[in-house]
């Protein structure tokens, strides 16, 4: 005859659960779009959030190995980007935060990934400024890192955050390899992006048709439509996007617990 298992071995097993490693706490719904990047061939960048905002590649752009998986290089030309055709990215003052792992060599100013009409306080360019420092823009105002440079060779992570709350370009909080920008600059006006006009692009914003394209490698690029605190940028850098979005706290308990009444032993 077969028993389920005693209390005295499930108060341990319920302290295993409690301090399982891995745990994501980022809230996965609020993922507007991910793009791993690990596509490999083909003209299609596939949107990994659920909502089926896949980019489409333009130019000659090389499937490459990237920080997590596989990457894409942009060679530098204006015909080289991706366009994620049918998303505008998000508007006004809401919060949202843009992550993305970048690699190169190219000194000068370049984009990143762009949204909005260019015109002041609807344009919104996440970019490298043009001392090869990390840059968010609104047309009229711009929020720039003092330093460090990214244009070193070296993999960089950046996230760019807009907080609840935030009314001008520098309400905008700028993450470099984890550690917040405070050495920061430029002129500071409102936003209020637009929506309606223009599709997201990373590598260039051939929409608008001004500013240098990207030369470098571009991995795990992700929109999202909540402000991530620090830890939050910290988990997406050092675990990657699909583990730092695997499961919630409730989702993992609610799955261990479900497997552990199953547990049995022989009487």
């Amino acid at each position: 005859m077969m028993k389920y298992l005693g209390i005295g071995f499930l108060v341990p097993v319920f302290y295993w659960i409690v301090a399982l490693p891995g745990v994501a706490e980022i809230d996965p719904a609020k993922a507007e779009a991910i793009w791993l990047f690990n596509d490999g061939a083909g003209g299609k960048v596939v949107d990994s959030s659920g909502h089926k905002r896949d980019g489409t590649l333009f130019g000659k752009g090389k499937w490459v190995k990237g920080k997590f998986g596989g990457g894409l290089e942009l060679n530098g030309t204006q015909k080289d980007e991706v366009i994620i055709e049918g998303y505008k990215g998000i508007g006004g003052q809401k919060p949202r935060t843009t992550v993305l792992w970048y690699w190169t060599e190219k000194p000068g100013r370049c984009r990143l990934v762009c949204w909005g009409a260019n015109d002041t306080a609807i344009k919104y360019h996440v970019r490298i400024h043009e001392n090869d420092t990390f840059r968010v823009e609104t047309q009229g105002g711009q929020l720039f890192a003092n330093k460090p440079k990214l244009t070193d060779g070296q993999w960089h992570h950046l996230a760019c955050v807009f907080p609840p709350g935030g009314k001008t370009c520098h309400d905008h909080i700028l993450y470099v390899d984890g550690v917040e920008v405070k050495d920061r600059g430029g002129n500071d006006v409102g936003v209020d992006t637009d929506i309606k006009t223009n599709d997201v692009e990373i590598g260039w914003n051939k929409n608008i048709g001004h500013g240098d394209p990207a030369q470098g490698i571009f991995d795990e690029v992700a929109i999202f439509s909540a402000a991530l605190n620090q830890k939050d940028v910290n988990d997406i850098m050092k675990k990657g996007l699909t583990e730092a979005l695997s499961v919630s706290p409730k989702e993992r308990l609610t799955t261990t617990w479900g497997s552990l009444k199953s547990l049995q032993y022989p009487n």
